[in-house]
């Protein structure tokens, strides 16, 4: 499959000229592995399109780090992190993984360590810092902060007061406009934004889950969501669909001012496989 050149000069474009002391990010969401590489999430080969994302990205430029935001492995299984893992370390960056929904924490505990992928609360780099938050909630779909992780996110804050602060999660903390992905948001958000609007060193959010583009502002911090490197579902749709979008990622410029630059590329086409018949997952 082709690299998308348009989209590689679109990133050259976003990486280019940036002031000393900026970092080069790269979100890659909901890769949905499973142990056995013919895995197949809907009918698409889950495996086969993160290489071709990962390759498309190889393309297109380097990065200081990659935020991966969830959903690693379908399946949660053991051989499927640690061949996760045995991938992401080609970048030769640090990379920081989060859990979604289908993701086993412990699991991931157990696997993502001894190596530069890691599953780990928090990071610093440059002058940013990064909050990992876990808004997994056992036997659902939908998300939910736990107190821990909610003091987690304050403990970020108050030793970062010096840093700009990216906060990262799986689960949209904001409605997304689709009535049935609405109902797999974080059930309470509203105690994650108490928690920010009391610092002015948050300058981002980020996540995964909803399979699609989101880009809005609340209160003039940038709100992000990413397509998967797998299937995409129908923005703003009641009931369930998938789109005709290939597989994507995030590239972040986060600055020396705490702005953030953004785009979104994708495959130059979609991967053959998809049931577009399926009725969920």
């Amino acid at each position: 499959m082709s690299v998308n050149e348009n989209n590689c000069q679109t990133v050259r474009e976003l990486f280019s000229g940036l002031p000393e002391g900026s970092l080069k990010v790269l979100q890659i969401t909901d890769t949905h592995l499973y142990a056995e590489t013919e895995g197949t999430l809907l009918g698409m080969n889950t495996q086969f399109t993160l290489d071709e994302v990962l390759k498309m990205t190889n393309e297109c430029g380097p990065v200081d780090l990659i935020l991966s935001t969830g959903d690693l492995v379908h399946d949660a299984s053991e051989v499927g992190y640690k061949r996760y893992q045995s991938i992401m370390e080609r970048a030769g960056v640090p990379v920081y993984c989060i859990p979604g929904n289908h993701d086993v924490p412990k699991m991931m505990k157990k696997t993502l360590k001894d190596s530069h992928v890691v599953y780990i609360p928090s990071a610093v780099h440059n002058n940013w810092g990064f909050a990992f938050l876990d808004s997994t909630l056992l036997d659902s779909e939908g998300g939910h902060f736990e107190q821990s992780e909610l003091d987690l996110l304050e403990a970020v804050l108050t030793d970062n007061r010096d840093k700009h602060v990216l906060v990262c999660m799986h689960h949209h903390p904001v409605s997304v406009n689709s009535e049935w992905m609405d109902t797999m948001l974080i059930d309470n958000a509203s105690d994650m934004f108490k928690v920010i609007d009391q610092y002015d060193n948050v300058k981002g959010l980020l996540w995964g889950h909803i399979h699609q583009i989101f880009d809005k502002d609340r209160n003039g911090i940038p709100m992000m969501a990413t397509p998967s490197t797998c299937i995409q579902f129908a923005p703003e749709q009641d009931d369930f669909g998938l789109d005709d979008e290939p597989p994507g990622c995030r590239w972040l410029a986060l600055m020396p001012d705490g702005s953030i630059k953004s785009c979104v590329t994708r495959l130059s086409e979609m991967p053959d496989g998809l049931d577009y018949n399926s009725a969920g997952y």
